[in-house]
């Protein structure tokens, strides 16, 4: 029945295969035209097409249901061609059991494919922590699929063993194969399956090896590669990456640049949940221009939002945190660093890689806000080996900020915003009457200084010290030098 319809609509497994990994609009309403009305209602050939169509049109359920409904009116190689694109939809979206369920109910009949359903085991594997046999299935997967003709199927089976990398969190193996697969697509021309390479190596820069320049260059990549394939939701999702690696960097250059890209060109919510990363990136962008309560406002809404994880409600709060600095609204600011940082002591359970860099911003954030408003205690604490681990931070971070020079690269924007938050503060932060020259010695007072030590390096006189010592301690109605500090901390002075 199967070869009958081929002969029909003149339309091989291999050349829909072909068109459907590709997902290029052009050439899917071309083959769909092959078709006559009823029978892109009945045959699952057209379904397929029809499936594939709805996906890259955003609307993945639609597509998924479409499919399910080709396969059992589907038999032999025509039923495994299809079931070769509906259960990576599975697994993608988290649908374990019937993705397994169907990958068992193959028999074989399209042999060709064999090394693209091992690839599609091992990510199953992978995504369900067996990282052994996920290893083994990507293995053989990878011997079997060299020797196959059709290289779309040898593209698909290196991307699918990328991926079983990237869930088992093999970095270095996903990185080998995404790599592979997208140089092959590319010789093929075919650039949408390039792009989806591209994100996985975008991810992989960007949040596990903290290279702003690769992450940069692969979001490009990923741009480039939507654009030439007609995929305005993959082209999208590169311009997004940009734009996140300039607001991280903190180039507000190409920030300004980028984000005239978005109002040009709308991002889709249909094609990709990624508000988050956008929303964080105008947030940094906002505090550079000192406009704190848009970035406030932003903020809230973004935290408010439904499912978010607690890395990602924690990000929020820190530059929440910040944004409390800025208005110097220092028991607000001290309550929500607090409580950043008691929340991203612990990874919950499994986390992503973006998730894992979240916490650890996050908790750096939170940091640096408590030594600001002179919790410097906690905050240095907070700055743990784990997220700092060569401490760099700790010796770069003060109650004036941080120094954005010395920053990682991936950091500087947030970096900045602190920056931005501490200059601000600086216009609306309380003095209680103390002179500028007296506030210079009450923040020389924590660093344990002898007054003449303190006298030598601020180029005054011991007995000029002594006499604004006498004055600090009178306005703050104190006795000695550690009321005095502890004073200054609970009324909000930059100590």
């Amino acid at each position: 029945m199967t070869e009958v319809r081929e002969r029909e609509h003149g339309l091989t497994l291999e050349q829909f295969y072909d068109i459907a990994a590709e997902g290029r609009r052009s050439e899917i309403d071309a083959a769909l035209a092959r078709f006559s009305a009823s029978e892109r209602l009945r045959d699952p050939i057209a379904v397929g097409i029809r499936s594939i169509k709805s996906v890259v049109d955003g609307d993945l359920p639609g597509g998924m249901a479409l499919l399910q409904r080709a396969v059992p009116h589907s038999e032999g190689r025509t039923r495994e061609y299809l079931l070769d694109f509906l259960i990576p939809m599975f697994y993608n979206t988290r649908r374990l059991d019937e993705a397994q369920d169907a990958l068992d109910s193959i028999d074989g009949s399209a042999p060709e494919l064999a090394s693209a359903f091992l690839a599609t085991q091992a990510a199953i594997a992978a995504c369900r922590g067996h990282d052994t046999t996920s290893a083994r299935c990507a293995l053989l997967a990878l011997e079997h699929g060299r020797e196959v003709d059709n290289p779309m199927i040898v593209g698909r089976t290196l991307h699918r063993t990328a991926m079983a990398a990237f869930y088992r969190e093999d970095f270095e193996e996903a990185q080998d194969r995404a790599l592979e697969a997208a140089r092959l697509f590319e010789r093929l021309e075919r650039h949408r399956s390039a792009a989806a390479c591209y994100a996985v190596l975008y991810s992989i820069s960007h949040d596990w090896a903290d290279d702003v320049d690769l992450a940069r260059f692969y979001a490009r990549r990923t741009t480039m590669s939507g654009h030439l394939a007609e995929d305005a939701g993959i082209e999208n999702y590169g311009v997004l990456s940009q734009f996140e690696v300039a607001a991280e960097s903190g180039d507000a250059r190409r920030v300004e640049s980028i984000r005239g890209r978005f109002l040009a060109n709308p991002m889709n919510e249909q094609y990709y949940n990624e508000r988050f990363s956008y929303t964080v990136a105008e947030v940094l962008a906002r505090g550079w221009e000192g406009r704190f309560e848009a970035a406030r406002v932003a903020l809230v809404a973004l935290r408010n939002a439904e499912n978010l994880t607690l890395p990602e409600r924690s990000l929020c709060d820190a530059l929440l945190a910040v944004v409390a600095v800025a208005t110097w609204h220092v028991d607000l600011a001290r309550r929500i660093a607090r409580r950043t940082i008691n929340q991203t002591a612990e990874p919950s359970g499994h986390e992503t890689i973006v998730d894992a860099r979240r916490r650890r911003v996050a908790r750096i954030l939170a940091a640096a806000v408590a030594i600001v408003i002179g919790d410097a205690v906690r905050g240095r604490r907070a700055l743990s080996r784990f997220v700092d681990p060569e401490q760099r931070l700790a010796s770069i971070l003060d109650a004036n900020g941080i120094d954005e020079q010395q920053t990682p690269a991936g950091m500087r924007g947030y970096a900045r915003f602190l920056n931005a938050a501490c200059t601000a503060a600086n216009a609306v932060r309380p003095t209680h009457s103390l002179t500028e020259a007296e506030m210079e010695v009450l923040q020389a007072l924590p660093a344990g200084m002898t007054l003449a030590t303190i006298a030598v390096s601020l180029g005054k006189s011991r007995k000029t010290v002594e006499r604004q010592v006498g004055a600090i301690y009178a306005k703050l109605h104190v006795a000695n030098r550690a009321q005095a500090i502890q004073r200054a901390r609970d009324l909000g002075l930059h100590i």
